[in-house]
């Protein structure tokens, strides 16, 4: 039998609805298929139905998926499909009799790579038609996606490779920007044969705890478009229109306690799509880029002004009905219905009436609410028509009651001038559009600074020790300092400063070069004694060589903070395979992070992401080591520079900023001062003239190092301590470290 369609259905514990999904397959009134049953080891007795059909319908192909990935599955029923066209059915859906033979029909009488259909989506109590285009003139036509892009605006895509991260979801969505990149005719048919389930709770579409899935799936389709620069620039906004739409989707319904965090990648991940020019404005409505950019300019913001209300109040709407019932309102109100003679006449005692009204409502509010809390209304803010309330105060009625309680002796002169300021405001062009911009580094670092410290600074004469560090991101922007934020290539300006070289900063130095013409020279400081060893240097987590690594390291992110996986077993780690996805899945995020986008930090920007393996530092308990930093202020005076003592990093987190005399120091960043000192190092005047040497060059920077017994490792070296947002305690000491920092180019200082 020549097969025509080869249907693919992937599943895993789907017993509930299989039964209706096969059926529906097997009985399609087309009978040349092949069905390929994908399952991944289900163990509800999925796999027993399975197995049962497969005797009765010689059609049935079994595949056995080893792994929990959707995509993995897809890709296993793909390789081995047979059929001209293939289709794919969701173990939770059912189609009707005559799709597959209706759809073939119609690819084969118009030659097409893809034909899709309308489709319905149901649930227990209802049936909805839903259209697969927005656009009718798109219907019974033959097309190509990358001709006329609005072929990207379609619906439903369960119909090339996928996205093969175990446990991911929306891998439809790189299926459908794929299949339609490089299909040369598409065909929209309006007919519905899909039947598309939306009461199944283990769907992802209604899991909550899977947070990032959309995230990760829109990285994968930007990732294929990258491959494909022939229309990457074509189908990128595009790409990000619909992150966008899955964002909000996704922002609507995960749990409320990840919504904060979930929106904290929202707004890194379009600060990159408009870094990287992919914000097409012409496809989104006002309202969406209203949303991007209260996004994008402060997401904490938006979540307390718009997301927090609305759980608390689970949109409760009220606060314009608050507003008018103010007695500003009330009087205003009582001051405009004044027209003719007789309403002038009878106004003093309107407006009385209105006051005594008033009093007597707010009494008895009083009253109750001292009875019962309950009856305490919450602010306006928590309501969901609190915007609507706030332009209810620009209302003539509320301003004219507001001047007259204020003032009523002067109220008649206030009249004229209250008018004309409401016809300017009511008059005033509305904002239809805007150009989406993200705020320069300047006006970021200025809006942040105001409220972290609660005044507006002067970054361009510095005193305070955080205004100098923002002063050295926004006008002191040597390449030095990417070169020496980039892990792999400081290794190189630490090894040559130990070694006595002082040319490391020139020109002509390794640090200039392309990361990836340096690997013998990275190898190389191995032959440095303060460095941990260096395993290998990777482009991506697929190039790590496990079986040539030992059996402890440490993989790291060149160009980041947090990018790091601790392996202390290989062997164990290896065969956890939820661990090692995990981690793989973290390194990969962290791989395609633009740092700069998180604080603003420059010289982060153009680091070129690697990932590398290092020797695991670990003490004599094989614990961690601590962490010793050294913040250098001036080379020839030591009491001017400090030493941050970090212990327990990564359970019972301590801090200490001490002396050079081993003395715990008067002020602290962000904790309070501590009572306990903290062991002194046995090799601290060792490491005073490691931290010393490093520093040379600087005329401030943050030295970290690590002692092992009598043996010293540098960590890395830090230009920009706490991102510039940590505070001082108390707080007087900010200005006091500043005036410790004699500030000066670096271009100067290098001389």
């Amino acid at each position: 039998m020549s097969v025509k369609v080869s249907v693919i259905i992937p599943s895993l514990n789907s017993i509930v609805y299989y039964n209706e999904c096969i059926k529906s397959v097997m009985k399609q009134s087309l009978k040349e298929l092949e069905i390929i049953c994908v399952d991944a080891n289900s163990t509800d007795g999925t796999l027993e139905l399975i197995k049962k059909y497969q005797k009765e319908d010689e059609r049935i192909k079994l595949i056995i998926s080893d792994k929990k990935s959707y995509g993995y599955q897809m890709n296993l029923g793909i390789a081995v499909a047979n059929g001209e066209y293939v289709g794919i059915v969701e173990s939770d859906d059912y189609i009707k009799e005559d799709m597959y033979k209706r759809l073939y029909e119609v690819a084969k009488e118009n030659d097409c790579d893809i034909v899709k259909s309308d489709f319905f989506i149901f649930t227990d109590t209802r049936i909805d038609y839903e259209k697969v285009s927005h656009f009718d003139e798109f219907y019974n036509t033959r097309m190509n996606a990358l001709e006329n892009l609005k072929l990207f605006w379609t619906n439903g895509i369960n119909q090339i490779v996928l996205n093969e991260t175990p446990g991911a979801s929306y891998q439809d969505n790189g299926l459908f920007f794929q299949l339609f990149c490089f299909a040369k005719s598409i065909y929209f048919l309006n007919e519905a044969f899909y039947m598309l389930r939306r009461d199944n709770p283990n769907s992802s579409i209604k899991s909550k705890e899977k947070v990032y899935m959309a995230c990760l799936e829109y990285d994968y389709i930007r990732n294929f478009l990258q491959k494909h620069p022939n229309f990457e620039s074509l189908v990128a906004p595009i790409c990000a229109y619909h992150r966008y739409g899955n964002y909000i989707f996704t922002l609507e319904r995960i749990d409320d306690k990840y919504k904060k965090d979930f929106l904290k990648r929202f707004r890194e991940d379009f600060m990159k799509i408009i870094y990287n020019g992919e914000l097409k404005e012409s496809l989104y409505t006002p309202t969406q880029l209203r949303i991007i950019r209260e996004i994008v300019e402060d997401s904490d913001a938006y979540y307390y002004t718009y997301i927090q209300p609305l759980k608390n109040t689970a949109k409760r709407s009220g606060a314009v009905l608050r507003v008018q019932k103010q007695l500003s309102y009330r009087l205003g109100f009582e001051l405009l219905k004044t027209k003719g003679i007789s309403k002038i006449l009878t106004l003093p005692f309107r407006i009385y009436q209105q006051i005594k009204n008033f009093r007597l409502e707010r009494k008895i509010y009083e009253s109750l609410s001292a009875i019962d809390p309950k009856f305490i209304l919450p602010p306006l803010e928590d309501y969901a028509d609190f915007g609507e309330a706030l332009e209810t105060k620009n209302h003539l009625s509320y301003r004219l009651g507001q001047a007259l309680l204020k003032n009523p002796a002067f109220f008649p002169f206030k009249i004229r001038n209250i008018y004309k300021e409401f016809k300017a405001h009511k008059n005033a062009p509305k904002r239809t559009n805007f150009k989406l911009e993200v705020q320069s580094d300047e006006e970021y670092f200025i809006k942040r600074h105001e409220k972290a410290f609660n005044y507006t600074p002067d970054f361009k004469n510095p005193k305070t020790f955080n205004e100098k560090l923002i002063h050295r991101i926004l006008y002191d922007r040597s390449e030095i300092y990417t070169f020496l934020a980039d892990k792999l290539k400081a290794r190189i300006f630490v090894a040559s400063i130990l070694s006595g070289s002082k040319d490391i900063l020139k020109k002509d130095s390794p640090l200039y070069k392309d990361i990836d013409f340096l690997k013998e020279e990275l190898l190389k400081t191995n032959e440095c004694k303060y460095l941990p060893k260096l395993y290998g240097i990777y482009d991506n987590i697929y190039d790590i060589n496990f079986s040539i690594l030992p059996d402890n390291f440490v993989l790291k992110t060149n160009h980041d903070a947090g990018g790091y996986v601790i392996v202390e077993d290989k062997k164990e780690f290896l065969k956890d395979t939820k661990r090692f996805s995990e981690s793989m899945r973290k390194l990969k995020e962290h791989l395609e992070k633009n740092y700069y986008l998180i604080f603003r930090e420059w010289h982060y920007r153009g680091i070129k992401p690697r990932i590398f393996a290092e020797e695991l530092l670990k003490n004599e308990e094989n614990g961690l080591l601590d962490t010793y930093k050294f913040h250098i202020f001036n080379k020839s005076d030591m009491k001017n520079n400090y030493i941050q003592v970090t212990t327990d990093r990564f359970e019972n987190y301590q801090r200490t900023m001490m002396t050079s005399s081993w003395e715990i120091a008067p002020f602290n960043f962000i904790y309070e001062i501590p009572t306990k000192i903290p062991p002194k190092p046995q090799s601290l005047e060792a490491m005073w003239d490691l931290a010393l040497t490093l520093a040379s060059p600087f005329d401030y920077v943050r030295v970290d190092l690590y002692q092992n017994k009598d043996k010293i490792y540098v960590g890395e070296l830090t230009f920009t301590h706490g991102a510039a947002i940590e505070q001082l305690v108390p707080s007087e000491w900010d200005e006091k470290l500043g005036a410790l920092w004699h500030q000066k180019r670096l271009v100067d200082v290098t001389k």
